[in-house]
């Protein structure tokens, strides 16, 4: 008897685990974003990437990773988000700092639009694949 109830535990306890680890603030919004527009001031730039990419998590961090091509090496970021009214804030740290970037979250998409020292990027992200 005592025996059954251990499994019976162990069994409720693995369930309330998966139900828990597949719950998250962003859970709808969780999965992989892979670019597939890149443009800097106006001009197609897709072609100077083997990726780029941004990696949602449900609890709300981030890893953004991208390779240049004829790069050796990749540049990968860790990072938090937030989703409200169609804008995804990313804040990463440096040096103590806090670096906050808005862009627009529309219809599952990441949308890229800043300018920075006078260079134009447009950059568009769709859902690759999902978390859940």
């Amino acid at each position: 008897m005592k025996n059954i109830r251990r499994i019976l535990a162990v069994l409720l306890l693995a369930t309330l685990l998966f139900t828990l680890v597949g719950c998250g603030k962003y859970s709808e919004e969780a999965g992989v974003y892979e670019c597939y527009q890149i443009k800097l001031n106006g001009q197609n730039y897709m072609s100077a990437y083997e990726y780029y990419r941004i990696t949602l998590n449900a609890d709300g961090t981030c890893v953004v990773e991208s390779k240049a091509v004829g790069q050796a090496s990749a540049y990968k970021a860790e990072a938090t988000f937030s989703i409200e009214d169609g804008k995804i804030s990313v804040y990463t740290k440096s040096e103590g700092t806090t670096i906050t970037e808005v862009y627009d979250y529309v219809d599952g998409e990441i949308i890229m639009n800043t300018t920075i020292a006078g260079v134009t990027m447009y950059a568009k992200f769709a859902r690759a694949t999902s978390e859940k």
